[in-house]
């Protein structure tokens, strides 16, 4: 197979937007380019082989992010990796196996995330791989909004409800909520949190979707009968409750 035709590199110019490519489920995609649109990148998400392809050849993207727990032959559709070539390869795994992370970068993995992760790592391994890939940086923003009530402090490391006390959070409960928050107003499904947070270590009739967010209900002080954030939606699955974002420069 042909490598992927590879963008050019930019001139350097600091308005330009970094395009990157999720080739990550919806869900947790969602959270991620909402993260990423924080600053200066633009995102689009895909997962089969044919839409990657596509995008590859009309988008021209500078950096994919891919979930190789689902999705690793995408490593060589993509271009392999700038050590081959080709653009930047981010690699997201749930996988704490050391011989899997080495046969990713391998094949062409630039970096590695683990899930469940913290936001700064979605800030801060594409800032570092778009300044090797291009030599450009984009700025970057010390809060992320989600959800129109969530607000995560990339700092302090804090994470807020409507601006109250700072949530003490395990990671697993802080990924849930980010996931769920950056899909507000979407029924996301226990298969697709599943999948998005444990991948395939789980069976679909695990119960641990469900403990998790009885136990982050009690973080929030959240009522499942009357809910503020957390809605469960029978034989669906849960959805966190939409909220307007404020415009502070119409006020």
């Amino acid at each position: 197979m042909a490598p992927a035709e590879v963008p050019s590199r930019s001139d350097g110019s600091a308005t330009e937007n970094s395009r990157v490519l999720l080739v990550i489920g919806k869900a947790l995609a969602n959270l991620v380019a909402v993260t990423l649109r924080h600053s200066k990148y633009e995102t689009r998400d895909c997962t089969t082989e044919t839409e990657a392809r596509q995008l590859m050849r009309d988008w021209r993207p500078h950096m994919a992010l891919i979930d190789i727990d689902h999705h690793q032959n995408f490593i060589e559709i993509l271009g392999g990796g700038m050590s081959n070539g080709g653009i930047a390869l981010l690699a997201f795994t749930r996988k704490r196996d050391t011989s899997i992370k080495l046969k990713a970068f391998e094949r062409g993995a630039d970096d590695i995330v683990e899930v469940p992760f913290t936001l700064d790592e979605i800030v801060a391994r594409p800032y570092s791989l778009i300044r090797r890939s291009r030599g450009l940086t984009s700025p970057l923003q010390p809060k992320i909004r989600l959800g129109g009530q969530l607000e995560v402090d990339l700092i302090e490391q804090t994470v807020k409800l409507n601006g109250g006390r700072a949530l003490e959070l395990t990671p697993i409960q802080q990924t849930l909520l980010y996931i769920l928050a950056a899909n507000a107003g979407e029924v996301l499904t226990r298969e697709s949190l599943l999948a998005s947070i444990w991948g395939g270590d789980f069976q679909i009739e695990s119960n641990v979707v469900d403990r998790h967010i009885r136990e982050l209900r009690v973080k929030l002080d959240d009522d499942w009968r009357t809910p503020r954030y957390i809605e469960t939606v029978p034989g669906q699955g849960y959805r966190f409750k939409a909220q307007p974002v404020v415009n502070e420069a119409a006020q």
